[in-house]
């Protein structure tokens, strides 16, 4: 009986031996701070981002890297939601923080004055560190005197991708920029 329970016992100890790290759940950039704000003036612009447009094989909650002509996916790294939703939330968060003026949202809003449009034609992050972006964005007014503004954006970056959280900050800070690239002055 001693014999079974330590064979039992030495069973265990090698199963959770092998078992997988354990899974990190990661998003794009940091939480943004709970800011006292005024209220917004009455007539304040309503601006919604409509979700972030990413080629399909990136639309996932899977953290991958570029090898070649393959991607590698992370083994003990997930995104919390698609990417193309922490992607809006943080393009939202920082386009608010540029306009604290402006009822910025990724909230469908019925009587919303403008909508941001953003497609991202590339997202690269490479097994060598390169971090590669490029995307297409507008701002649609909604009333038909106004003009389209839109623009297109290329960024590149060196990081580490040593671990998940390098290349979520890879990924992290080509969203940063790419919210710095859209032109808000145009909007009232």
């Amino acid at each position: 009986m001693a014999q079974r329970l330590t064979l039992v016992a030495l069973i265990v100890a090698m199963l959770s031996a092998c078992a997988a790290p354990p899974l990190r759940l990661y998003t794009l950039g940091a939480p943004s701070e709970n800011i006292d704000r005024p209220p917004l003036p009455r007539n304040a612009a309503v601006i919604v981002v409509e979700r972030v447009s990413l080629p399909g094989y990136l639309d996932t909650q899977d953290i991958l890297i570029r090898s070649g002509a393959t991607f590698d996916r992370s083994q003990t790294g997930r995104w919390v939601s698609r990417l193309s939703v922490s992607a809006t939330e943080l393009l939202t968060a920082r386009l608010a923080m540029r306009r604290p003026d402006a009822l910025i949202t990724e909230n469908v809003q019925a009587s919303s004055d403008y909508e941001i449009r953003v497609h991202v034609e590339a997202l690269d992050v490479t097994s060598t560190g390169a971090a590669v972006m490029r995307a297409d964005w507008q701002i649609v007014p909604r009333a038909t005197a106004k003009r389209i503004v839109q623009d297109r954006i290329q960024i590149a970056l060196r990081g580490s991708v040593a671990s998940d959280a390098g290349v979520v900050t890879l990924e992290s800070e080509l969203f940063d920029r790419l919210a710095d690239g859209i032109d808000l002055s145009t909007l009232r």
